[in-house]
């Protein structure tokens, strides 16, 4: 039942993950053997190489970026509190920036980005995090030639987003409705979506934040879906043909994200207070086995 769960075998008993201190750490990146992660409230980019001890790889008064992938000959980072995509090289110097798509239509918050295999990146634009906001959450893609469109809008911040290559289509979780959509990638850009996942009808222990609901999500090497719940501190693992098959309690309340690197290692990224500026949380790397 558990499969990859062995990743985390009990949070508490982590002995064998390796782990830093991080400012409201997000969108963790592997890129071969080196991790990348954004932290927002310190306004950076770290890196760690191996076995190295973790540097900064980019840094911006104001960004607050929470992702990064890979774009061009370098990153895209998404500059969450400022608004903007920031195009950044291999050594992390920027580039120029995107404020706007090619309507014009102005980035409020770009959360969470995935690179296709086109030279492309899609990332969702979530809006204001309340439960009492509208539902302003859009879904955008960077091109490889630096055309920047949106192609969905509506969604009640739309937060997480990987792209499923097997089946190809989009999974974007939307946090506040609390839901996991799949939406068919097309010529076009994205179809019309399905609901894979409504977190209301699994059955979960509630919990007393009422903006709990599904953040950063991936694919493991089994084909299983891992969900982190922010606000909940738990991982939900789906199995595509079965439907649940874990949960997995944490002690990070606010879990934000998960990467699983070639051998099967999860790099996760959550915070503990977000009450108390500057948000400190933690950046784990986990094997695979107990």
């Amino acid at each position: 039942m558990r499969g990859l769960a062995a990743v985390l075998v009990l949070w508490a008993g982590l002995v064998r993950a390796e782990s830093w201190d991080a400012l409201y750490p997000e969108g963790p990146l592997w890129q071969g053997d080196t991790l990348y992660w954004a932290e927002m409230t310190a306004h950076k980019v770290m890196r760690r190489d191996g076995a190295g001890d973790p540097e900064a790889f980019f840094h911006r008064d104001g960004c607050g970026p929470t992702a990064i992938a890979p774009y061009g000959e370098g990153f895209l980072v998404l500059c969450h509190l400022e608004g903007a995509l920031a195009l950044v090289d291999a050594q992390g110097r920027l580039g120029r920036m995107i404020e706007r798509d090619r309507e014009g239509n102005r980035l409020r918050d770009p959360n969470d980005a995935f690179a296709d295999a086109k030279g492309g990146v899609w990332f969702t634009d979530p809006g204001a995090f309340s439960i009492l906001a509208p539902a302003e959450g859009a879904i955008y893609y960077l091109d490889a030639d630096g055309s920047l469109s949106r192609h969905a809008t509506g969604l009640r911040y739309g937060n997480g987003v990987f792209l499923d290559h097997t089946r190809n289509r989009l999974l974007v979780s939307e946090n506040l409705a609390r839901r996991v959509f799949s939406y068919p990638i097309t010529e076009e850009g994205l179809g019309a979506p399905q609901v894979l996942i409504d977190l209301n009808a699994l059955g979960l222990k509630a919990v007393p934040y009422a903006e709990a609901g599904p953040d950063g999500l991936e694919i493991a090497r089994d084909g299983r879906l891992w969900i982190a719940e922010y606000g909940a501190g738990r991982f939900l693992v789906w199995d595509m043909a079965i439907g649940l098959v874990d949960v997995i309690e944490t002690d990070a309340p606010y879990l934000t994200n998960i990467a699983f690197d070639r051998n099967g290692r999860a790099a996760i990224t959550g915070t503990y207070d977000i009450r108390l500026r500057p948000l400190a949380g933690r950046v784990w790397i986990a094997p695979t086995s107990p």
